[in-house]
């Protein structure tokens, strides 16, 4: 994704950001927007598993429910509290 792109390139302008293959953004209160995910695990409305190449990530929060997912994009909605790397 093209914003992705854009806030990666400012935020970190070396690439180092993406490790694993595993990129994210937050929006605080709303939604999350993940890159190359391979597959959810568990999906509840207070967490979700994603799987990646580079690992697994845990997302906790309120309201959380799958707004888009194809081609390895994913948006999640809801008031995303937490992000852990779990694998």
């Amino acid at each position: 994704m093209r914003l992705f792109e854009e806030i990666a390139g400012k935020i970190d302008p070396y690439g180092d950001l993406a490790f694993g293959g595993i990129r994210y953004v937050i929006v605080s209160g709303r939604s999350g927007y993940f890159e190359n995910v391979k597959a959810i695990g568990a999906l509840s409305s207070e967490s979700a598993e994603l799987f990646f190449r580079g690992g697994t990530l845990r997302v906790e929060g309120e309201k959380i429910a799958v707004m888009k997912y194809g081609g390895g994009d994913l948006v999640l909605s809801g008031n995303i509290l937490k992000v852990e790397k779990i694998g």
